[in-house]
Protein backbone atom coordinates (compact mmCIF):
# COMPACT_ATOMS: atom_id res chain seq x y z
CA UNK A 1 0.00 0.00 0.00
CA UNK A 2 2.77 2.53 0.83
CA UNK A 3 4.92 1.32 -2.36
CA UNK A 4 1.47 2.35 -3.99
CA UNK A 5 0.82 5.95 -2.63
CA UNK A 6 4.75 6.67 -3.34
CA UNK A 7 4.15 5.88 -7.05
CA UNK A 8 0.94 7.58 -7.10
CA UNK A 9 2.99 10.43 -5.33
CA UNK A 10 5.51 10.71 -7.76
CA UNK A 11 3.39 10.48 -11.05
CA UNK A 12 1.42 13.49 -9.17
CA UNK A 13 4.33 15.75 -8.96
CA UNK A 14 5.66 14.50 -12.54
CA UNK A 15 2.51 15.61 -13.99
CA UNK A 16 2.82 18.95 -12.02
CA UNK A 17 6.16 19.86 -13.33
CA UNK A 18 4.97 18.50 -16.83
CA UNK A 19 1.89 20.41 -17.44
CA UNK A 20 2.28 23.34 -14.64
CA UNK A 21 5.71 24.22 -14.22
CA UNK A 22 7.83 23.56 -17.48
CA UNK A 23 4.74 25.54 -19.44
CA UNK A 24 5.08 28.62 -17.00
CA UNK A 25 8.97 28.62 -16.76
CA UNK A 26 8.69 28.63 -20.68
CA UNK A 27 5.91 31.30 -20.62
CA UNK A 28 7.81 33.65 -18.36
CA UNK A 29 11.20 32.92 -20.64
CA UNK A 30 8.81 34.12 -23.91
CA UNK A 31 7.38 37.52 -21.54
CA UNK A 32 11.16 38.11 -20.80
CA UNK A 33 12.50 41.11 -23.10
CA UNK A 34 15.70 39.63 -25.35
CA UNK A 35 18.48 42.05 -25.29
CA UNK A 36 19.04 43.32 -28.83
CA UNK A 37 22.86 42.35 -29.61
CA UNK A 38 25.07 45.48 -29.68
CA UNK A 39 26.25 47.01 -32.78
CA UNK A 40 29.91 46.34 -33.23
CA UNK A 41 30.96 49.50 -34.23
CA UNK A 42 34.75 49.21 -34.79
CA UNK A 43 33.88 46.46 -37.19
CA UNK A 44 31.74 48.49 -39.07
CA UNK A 45 33.97 51.63 -39.31
CA UNK A 46 37.04 48.34 -40.43
CA UNK A 47 34.68 47.82 -43.17
CA UNK A 48 33.93 51.25 -44.24
CA UNK A 49 37.81 51.36 -44.18
CA UNK A 50 38.32 48.57 -46.50
CA UNK A 51 35.60 49.82 -48.68
CA UNK A 52 37.16 53.26 -49.06
CA UNK A 53 40.26 52.40 -49.60
CA UNK A 54 39.76 49.10 -52.28
CA UNK A 55 37.62 51.93 -54.55
CA UNK A 56 40.66 54.66 -53.90
CA UNK A 57 43.51 52.08 -54.69
CA UNK A 58 46.19 53.48 -57.39
CA UNK A 59 44.54 56.56 -56.60
CA UNK A 60 46.10 58.39 -54.27
CA UNK A 61 49.08 56.91 -52.23
CA UNK A 62 47.15 59.23 -49.14
CA UNK A 63 43.76 56.80 -48.78
CA UNK A 64 46.90 54.34 -47.38
CA UNK A 65 46.44 56.40 -44.30
CA UNK A 66 42.84 56.24 -43.64
CA UNK A 67 41.91 54.49 -40.56
CA UNK A 68 38.85 54.01 -38.39
CA UNK A 69 39.56 57.09 -36.59
CA UNK A 70 38.53 59.11 -39.14
CA UNK A 71 34.89 57.16 -39.48
CA UNK A 72 32.50 58.45 -36.57
CA UNK A 73 29.51 56.97 -35.55
CA UNK A 74 27.40 60.24 -35.75
CA UNK A 75 23.72 58.20 -35.23
CA UNK A 76 22.16 55.22 -34.80
CA UNK A 77 18.76 53.15 -34.39
CA UNK A 78 17.71 50.28 -33.82
CA UNK A 79 14.89 48.81 -35.06
CA UNK A 80 13.14 45.99 -36.39
CA UNK A 81 11.98 44.53 -39.47
CA UNK A 82 9.77 41.05 -40.29
CA UNK A 83 11.87 39.96 -37.15
CA UNK A 84 15.08 41.07 -38.39
CA UNK A 85 16.93 43.74 -35.98
CA UNK A 86 18.88 46.06 -38.10
CA UNK A 87 20.41 49.18 -37.44
CA UNK A 88 20.32 52.13 -39.35
CA UNK A 89 23.72 54.48 -39.13
CA UNK A 90 24.86 57.58 -40.23
CA UNK A 91 28.73 57.83 -40.68
CA UNK A 92 30.69 61.04 -40.83
CA UNK A 93 33.76 60.26 -43.40
CA UNK A 94 36.15 62.81 -42.96
CA UNK A 95 38.41 64.23 -45.58
CA UNK A 96 41.62 62.38 -46.35
CA UNK A 97 43.06 64.60 -49.00
CA UNK A 98 43.30 68.69 -48.63
CA UNK A 99 40.37 70.87 -49.36
CA UNK A 100 38.09 67.50 -49.40
CA UNK A 101 34.90 68.07 -47.10
CA UNK A 102 33.40 66.02 -44.85
CA UNK A 103 31.46 62.85 -46.74
CA UNK A 104 28.15 61.29 -45.49
CA UNK A 105 26.93 57.46 -45.22
CA UNK A 106 23.54 56.07 -44.38
CA UNK A 107 23.65 52.56 -43.71
CA UNK A 108 21.01 50.08 -42.68
CA UNK A 109 23.11 46.59 -41.54
CA UNK A 110 22.26 43.42 -39.81
CA UNK A 111 24.18 42.97 -36.24
CA UNK A 112 26.85 40.85 -37.88
CA UNK A 113 27.64 43.02 -40.68
CA UNK A 114 27.59 40.70 -43.60
CA UNK A 115 24.46 42.16 -44.83
CA UNK A 116 23.62 45.93 -46.35
CA UNK A 117 19.76 46.67 -46.89
CA UNK A 118 18.85 49.62 -49.40
CA UNK A 119 15.57 47.65 -49.85
CA UNK A 120 12.76 46.47 -47.37
CA UNK A 121 9.26 46.35 -48.79
CA UNK A 122 5.95 46.42 -47.34
CA UNK A 123 4.07 43.70 -49.16
CA UNK A 124 0.26 44.70 -48.72
CA UNK A 125 1.40 48.39 -49.81
CA UNK A 126 4.26 48.53 -51.63
CA UNK A 127 5.81 50.90 -49.78
CA UNK A 128 10.13 50.94 -48.57
CA UNK A 129 9.81 50.62 -45.02
CA UNK A 130 13.50 51.85 -44.51
CA UNK A 131 12.35 54.87 -45.66
CA UNK A 132 11.48 56.20 -42.90
CA UNK A 133 14.72 55.49 -40.88
CA UNK A 134 16.79 56.98 -43.54
CA UNK A 135 14.36 60.11 -43.21
CA UNK A 136 15.65 60.01 -39.17
CA UNK A 137 18.91 59.37 -39.96
CA UNK A 138 18.94 62.73 -42.27
CA UNK A 139 17.34 64.86 -39.32
CA UNK A 140 19.35 67.67 -38.70
CA UNK A 141 18.44 70.50 -35.97
CA UNK A 142 19.60 73.52 -38.56
CA UNK A 143 17.66 76.38 -36.27
CA UNK A 144 20.73 74.88 -33.75
CA UNK A 145 23.50 75.24 -36.43
CA UNK A 146 22.60 78.61 -37.13
CA UNK A 147 22.35 77.91 -41.09
CA UNK A 148 19.89 80.18 -42.81
CA UNK A 149 18.24 83.55 -42.11
CA UNK A 150 15.03 84.51 -41.18
CA UNK A 151 12.69 85.51 -44.10
CA UNK A 152 9.06 84.87 -43.07
CA UNK A 153 7.20 84.50 -39.48
CA UNK A 154 3.54 82.91 -39.77
CA UNK A 155 1.24 81.69 -37.44
CA UNK A 156 1.73 77.80 -38.74
CA UNK A 157 3.44 75.17 -36.99
CA UNK A 158 6.29 73.86 -39.09
CA UNK A 159 9.78 75.41 -38.88
CA UNK A 160 11.37 75.41 -42.58
CA UNK A 161 14.86 76.37 -43.51
CA UNK A 162 15.30 76.54 -47.50
CA UNK A 163 18.82 76.33 -49.12
CA UNK A 164 18.35 77.83 -52.56
CA UNK A 165 19.61 79.77 -55.21
CA UNK A 166 17.25 82.33 -57.18
CA UNK A 167 18.15 81.18 -60.59
CA UNK A 168 17.34 77.58 -59.70
CA UNK A 169 14.20 76.87 -61.29
CA UNK A 170 13.32 74.38 -58.97
CA UNK A 171 14.12 76.34 -56.33
CA UNK A 172 11.47 78.66 -58.14
CA UNK A 173 8.86 75.83 -57.77
CA UNK A 174 9.89 74.99 -54.00
CA UNK A 175 9.58 78.98 -52.94
CA UNK A 176 5.81 78.85 -55.13
CA UNK A 177 5.23 76.08 -53.00
CA UNK A 178 5.86 77.23 -49.41
CA UNK A 179 4.10 80.30 -50.45
CA UNK A 180 1.01 78.66 -51.21
CA UNK A 181 0.76 77.22 -47.85
CA UNK A 182 2.55 80.48 -45.43
CA UNK A 183 -0.31 79.18 -43.20
CA UNK A 184 1.04 76.37 -42.06
CA UNK A 185 4.42 77.89 -41.22
CA UNK A 186 5.68 79.13 -38.27
CA UNK A 187 9.50 80.30 -39.16
CA UNK A 188 11.04 79.95 -42.95
CA UNK A 189 14.53 81.02 -42.91
CA UNK A 190 16.58 80.81 -46.18
CA UNK A 191 19.98 79.97 -46.75
CA UNK A 192 21.51 81.65 -49.65
CA UNK A 193 23.41 78.68 -52.40
CA UNK A 194 24.61 79.69 -55.77
CA UNK A 195 25.75 77.80 -57.38
CA UNK A 196 27.44 79.83 -60.51
CA UNK A 197 28.83 83.40 -60.53
CA UNK A 198 25.48 84.83 -62.03
CA UNK A 199 23.77 83.62 -58.96
CA UNK A 200 26.24 85.40 -56.80
CA UNK A 201 25.28 88.68 -57.50
CA UNK A 202 21.48 87.81 -56.75
CA UNK A 203 22.43 86.32 -53.51
CA UNK A 204 24.54 89.34 -52.65
CA UNK A 205 21.51 91.54 -52.93
CA UNK A 206 19.34 89.64 -51.01
CA UNK A 207 22.21 89.68 -48.52
CA UNK A 208 22.31 93.31 -48.51
CA UNK A 209 18.76 93.87 -48.10
CA UNK A 210 18.70 91.79 -45.24
CA UNK A 211 20.78 93.26 -43.17
CA UNK A 212 19.60 96.99 -43.90
CA UNK A 213 16.04 95.59 -43.54
CA UNK A 214 14.96 96.56 -46.88
CA UNK A 215 11.55 94.97 -47.53
CA UNK A 216 13.24 91.64 -47.43
CA UNK A 217 10.96 89.13 -48.20
CA UNK A 218 9.29 91.04 -51.05
CA UNK A 219 12.58 91.57 -52.42
CA UNK A 220 13.20 87.64 -51.96
CA UNK A 221 10.06 87.30 -53.69
CA UNK A 222 11.07 89.13 -56.48
CA UNK A 223 13.84 87.58 -56.98
CA UNK A 224 12.23 83.86 -57.00
CA UNK A 225 8.90 84.89 -58.92
CA UNK A 226 9.72 87.93 -61.20
CA UNK A 227 13.49 88.63 -62.18
CA UNK A 228 14.90 87.11 -65.41
CA UNK A 229 17.92 85.54 -65.66
CA UNK A 230 20.60 87.52 -66.81
CA UNK A 231 24.40 86.70 -67.28
CA UNK A 232 25.20 90.28 -66.49
CA UNK A 233 25.90 91.42 -62.67
CA UNK A 234 24.38 95.31 -64.05
CA UNK A 235 21.07 93.54 -66.08
CA UNK A 236 20.23 92.20 -62.85
CA UNK A 237 20.98 95.00 -60.18
CA UNK A 238 18.98 97.55 -62.86
CA UNK A 239 15.69 94.51 -62.91
CA UNK A 240 16.25 95.17 -58.93
CA UNK A 241 16.14 98.90 -59.17
CA UNK A 242 12.98 99.04 -61.33
CA UNK A 243 11.20 96.71 -58.80
CA UNK A 244 12.66 98.39 -55.73
CA UNK A 245 13.67 102.23 -56.42
CA UNK A 246 14.68 102.62 -52.57
CA UNK A 247 18.10 100.30 -53.41
CA UNK A 248 18.81 102.65 -56.38
CA UNK A 249 19.14 105.37 -53.54
CA UNK A 250 21.37 103.28 -51.51
CA UNK A 251 23.53 101.77 -54.94
CA UNK A 252 23.67 105.44 -56.45
CA UNK A 253 24.09 105.34 -60.61
CA UNK A 254 27.17 103.59 -60.82
CA UNK A 255 25.50 100.10 -60.82
CA UNK A 256 28.68 98.28 -62.11
CA UNK A 257 30.62 99.82 -59.11
CA UNK A 258 27.66 98.87 -56.64
CA UNK A 259 28.01 95.32 -58.45
CA UNK A 260 31.72 95.05 -57.21
CA UNK A 261 31.01 96.67 -53.69
CA UNK A 262 27.98 94.66 -53.15
CA UNK A 263 30.03 91.08 -54.08
CA UNK A 264 32.76 92.47 -51.93
CA UNK A 265 31.03 93.06 -48.63
CA UNK A 266 28.68 90.32 -48.93
CA UNK A 267 29.91 87.50 -51.16
CA UNK A 268 32.38 86.31 -48.07
CA UNK A 269 29.22 86.32 -45.87
CA UNK A 270 27.22 83.58 -47.81
CA UNK A 271 30.77 81.71 -49.07
CA UNK A 272 30.92 80.73 -45.32
CA UNK A 273 27.65 79.77 -45.28
CA UNK A 274 27.86 77.52 -48.01
CA UNK A 275 31.06 76.29 -46.91
CA UNK A 276 28.89 75.14 -43.41
CA UNK A 277 26.66 73.58 -45.28
CA UNK A 278 28.50 71.67 -47.30
CA UNK A 279 30.67 70.16 -44.30
CA UNK A 280 27.54 69.04 -42.98
CA UNK A 281 27.62 66.55 -46.14
CA UNK A 282 24.21 68.97 -48.30
CA UNK A 283 25.24 70.07 -51.96
CA UNK A 284 23.04 71.27 -54.88
CA UNK A 285 19.87 72.81 -54.17
CA UNK A 286 16.84 73.58 -53.79
CA UNK A 287 17.45 71.41 -50.18
CA UNK A 288 14.42 71.68 -47.57
CA UNK A 289 14.22 71.24 -43.80
CA UNK A 290 10.46 70.84 -42.62
CA UNK A 291 11.13 69.94 -39.03
CA UNK A 292 14.59 69.00 -39.50
CA UNK A 293 13.44 66.20 -42.03
CA UNK A 294 15.17 66.88 -45.52
CA UNK A 295 13.53 66.73 -48.70
CA UNK A 296 15.65 66.81 -52.08
CA UNK A 297 14.78 68.70 -54.51
CA UNK A 298 10.84 69.83 -55.66
CA UNK A 299 9.24 66.44 -54.12
CA UNK A 300 5.82 68.21 -53.07
CA UNK A 301 4.37 64.34 -52.11
CA UNK A 302 6.52 64.40 -49.15
CA UNK A 303 6.27 68.18 -48.61
CA UNK A 304 2.68 67.36 -48.59
CA UNK A 305 3.54 64.50 -46.24
CA UNK A 306 5.25 66.92 -43.64
CA UNK A 307 3.30 69.98 -44.06
CA UNK A 308 -0.71 68.69 -43.58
Amino acid sequence: MIMQNRNKLGIFIAFIYIFIVVPLAWAQNEAAPVKPPELDEMKLKEKIVSRVQKANVGKNAAYKNFDSKMVIVEKKITFQSSGLMLYGVKLKILPVLPGQKNEYLYLVVDPSLTVQYSDILDMETGANILNQITTELRRIDLPEKGIGSETYKGGGSHQIVLISDPFCPYCRQVWGYLLQHKDKINLLKLAHYPVNTISETACAVLEFARQKQLNYFDIVNFSYTKMNFSKSPVEILSQYTAEFPALKECWGQDLEAAVQKLRAEFLPIIQREQSEIKDMGLSGTPITFVDGVMINGANFPTFDELMP
